[in-house]
């Protein structure tokens, strides 16, 4: 599961798997990273059926040209609001369904292979960071420790994982 979630973010190495599961042992083996996983594929399958694509079968080229008109047409909104954190890997190329992301995308005309995908990333890792640590058999201490180690809490993601917690604390989130 790890080597997923690995591509998804960038991370190469074993540092990170062991990382994972570490963290994952911390928690009881309660696959924190399985339903992410799961999520981010469920998600992702929800917008390309509603884009009128087949998972199945889908290149990354014909999903990224596919979100870009979706976007232009104004659909990008309601078709990417719980989608923040959702990146797929197709044919070897990294596609975020995070709508900032899609819109600078379009807006800047980069194409496809030349994409941008780093604030989809950015929610992938703060999803990730926040899962671990609301998770009620995960040490706030050692989690922090490990997902600094792995690189998952990098300073320049700090006020979003700060603002991302304080959402969810308020109630303020979708989903």
């Amino acid at each position: 599961m790890s080597k997923y979630l690995q591509t998804l973010l960038g991370n190469s190495g074993t540092v990170f798997s062991a990382g994972l599961n570490k963290l994952e042992k911390n928690t009881g083996h309660s696959g924190v990273d399985t339903r992410l996983i799961a999520d981010i594929i469920e998600r992702s399958h929800i917008v390309m059926r509603r884009l009128g694509l087949d998972t199945r079968d889908t290149t990354g080229r014909e999903l990224y040209m596919t979100l870009n008109e979706a976007i232009k047409r104004g659909e990008g909104e309601s078709l990417l609001m719980d989608t923040d954190f959702v990146l797929v890997s197709i044919d070897d190329t990294i596609i975020s369904f995070n709508l900032i992301d899609v819109i600078e995308n379009m807006h800047h005309g980069l194409p496809f292979g030349r994409h941008i995908i780093n604030h989809g990333q950015r929610a992938l890792r703060g999803e990730l960071v926040g899962r671990y640590l609301d998770h009620a058999r995960s040490s706030e201490a050692a989690t922090r420790e490990i997902l600094s180690m792995i690189g998952l809490l990098p300073e320049h993601d700090a006020w979003y994982n700060d603002f991302k917690h304080k959402k969810k604390q308020t109630g303020n989130h979708t989903k």
